[in-house]
């Protein structure tokens, strides 16, 4: 028979062993959890040196233990048509995963792609939706701003507004964004949404006129914007004393 102490000691190694395994299941694995940031960035180098298929493999791996930065990355794989044919759908499924995480750039293709209906229905209100999600998780996203203006400007996914045109063109155009730049210049001119005024007017058409202007995907407009045509035309409507104050302006912010 076993003695009362011999059966207190093996009582308290057996309660020591399960507590140890209780524990052990709640603990972080470190080296799995290296391997999980070590799959987005092992795919990172590979798409770096133009092995796509390396990466998509990487990414894979990583995107399917939640890794939103690893499923923003197929994501792009699949949009960019990397590794084949676009796959808007294949896309449109990994930007939905990673938005699940608030991924600003997720979020943003999500809208791209309902704005042109590739991968997903074509939705412009839902595009609409998804590009004030990206500006809100990114607000230094120029392109997602551009297309809520132009949303509000052209009363497609949102109602007409053009107050709400000019508030999102004027983000945009802060952010260096040469097309918003020149949106904001002519809301200016014809004071829509926004009090008429020749000099802003001038003043952000000349930031347009010394950039290339592009667009968004499937953004461009129909009209040609022709930044250096519409300075020209403008100048005759302001006193010289004014265009100089706008140079002056556009050489202090190239100086700091």
């Amino acid at each position: 028979m076993i003695s009362l102490r011999t059966q207190l000691r093996l009582g308290w190694a057996i309660a020591l062993v399960a507590s140890f395994l209780l524990t052990a299941q709640f603990v972080p694995d470190n080296a799995h959890a290296n391997t999980v940031g070590g799959d987005y960035q092992s795919g990172y180098r590979a798409y770096q040196a133009g092995n796509y298929e390396m990466a998509r493999a990487q990414w894979r791996l990583a995107a399917q233990n939640d890794d939103p930065r690893a499923q923003y990355a197929l994501g792009l794989l699949y949009y960019r048509g990397n590794t084949g044919p676009a796959n808007y759908e294949e896309a449109a499924k990994w930007f939905m995963y990673a938005a699940q995480a608030n991924h600003a750039g997720a979020l943003y293709y999500i809208g791209v792609l309902y704005f042109n209906g590739w991968g997903l229905n074509y939705d412009q209100f839902r595009a609409t939706e998804y590009f004030k999600r990206a500006l809100r998780a990114a607000p230094n996203n120029s392109n997602a701003a551009y297309l809520i203006g132009a949303q509000y400007y052209h009363g497609r996914g949102a109602q007409q507004n053009y107050v709400e045109a000019a508030h999102y063109f004027e983000i945009a155009a802060k952010g260096n964004m040469h097309a918003a730049q020149f949106m904001l210049g002519a809301m200016y001119e014809r004071g829509w949404g926004i009090a008429q005024n020749y000099a802003e007017s001038y003043y952000w058409l000349t930031r347009a006129m010394r950039g290339n202007i592009t667009f968004p995907p499937g953004a461009e407009e129909k009209e040609k914007m022709d930044a250096k045509a519409a300075v020209t035309s403008l100048e005759p409507r302001l006193r010289p004393e004014e265009i100089k104050r706008v140079h002056d302006r556009l050489k202090n912010e190239t100086a700091q």
